[in-house]
């Protein structure tokens, strides 16, 4: 019973003294590291075509268009989200009146 517990002991708790002052491992060598790769390139706009400029500046910031862009697909997809809303409703032959959104913020 005493050489079971012993080897529990040994197997999860660290050992005393010279035993814990082994030399550390050697570190790896750096060149069997793969290289890094290169970091994407950074995009500034991502619809430069929807930027209008004038004497080489931009009319409309790049972000104000795409947050229109952003707003604009909200919007479709809510649109959607009414439309499949009132087919379900039809086809369990129930009426449905859609809430104006500005009533409903």
């Amino acid at each position: 019973m005493r050489s079971l517990l012993a080897a529990i002991l040994t197997l999860f708790l660290p050992g005393r003294g010279t035993h814990r002052s082994a030399a550390p491992p050697p570190p790896l060598p750096l060149a069997s590291c793969p290289p890094a790769p290169e970091p994407p390139p950074v995009i500034t706009c991502p619809h430069p075509a929807d930027v209008i400029t004038a004497d080489g500046m931009p009319l409309v910031r790049p972000y104000v268009v795409e947050w229109e862009r952003e707003r604009d697909e909200h919007d479709r997809r809510r649109l959607q989200r009414e439309r499949r809303r009132a087919a379900v409703l039809a086809t369990l032959g129930q009426d449905y009146v859609p809430v104006p959104w500005e009533a409903a913020a």
